[in-house]
């Protein structure tokens, strides 16, 4: 069992999210939970002292922080390139997004009426919207391909960084 010094959170949740990484809210209640029963003292953190030694036990699933003396410098990179990789993961799946709903609102103006009334007015025009609209629908394709590559990639990447640490 690690030991921490309290620091003056408000709460057993404040200090399970500054001791453990990652946690869900399941997780989070069994670490509260786990640091209540470890340190009793807990209950009341406006009678602790700053300072204070606490005993932080090891749980299934989430992991501790690495914090000064017990600080593992491969977890620390590794907690530093999940945190990465999850943040681009994030940052992509919005950006993928954001263009097949350009590329949506794009294809869906190319089928409406009105649009084809204009081309119907511009005969000239007919063939290149017909070729920018098949232009469109594999952009869509390729964009939902990437994206579900980009996933998988990422995925891979932080299972096995996951695996890596146990």
């Amino acid at each position: 069992m690690a030991i921490a010094t309290y620091r003056g959170e408000k709460s057993v949740a404040d200090l399970a999210t500054r001791l453990y990484t990652r946690l869900t809210p399941r997780q989070r209640e069994k670490a509260e939970a786990a640091l209540l029963k470890a340190n009793p003292r807990l209950r009341d953190p406006k009678t602790l002292p700053e300072g204070a030694v606490l005993e932080v036990p090891d749980l299934d699933g989430p992991r501790l922080r690495a914090r000064g003396d017990l600080a593992n410098p491969a977890d620390e990179i590794g907690d530093g390139v999940t945190e990465a990789l999850e943040a681009l993961g994030q940052r992509l799946a919005a950006r993928f997004e954001s263009d097949r709903q350009a590329t949506q609102a794009a294809l869906k103006l190319a089928k409406s009426a009105a649009f084809k009334r204009v081309l119907g007015e511009h005969p000239a025009l007919k063939e290149s919207a017909g070729l920018a609209t098949k232009a469109l629908g594999a952009r869509d394709k390729a964009t939902g391909a990437r994206q579900k590559a980009v996933a998988t990639a990422l995925k891979q990447a932080l299972a096995g960084l996951e695996k890596q640490r146990r």
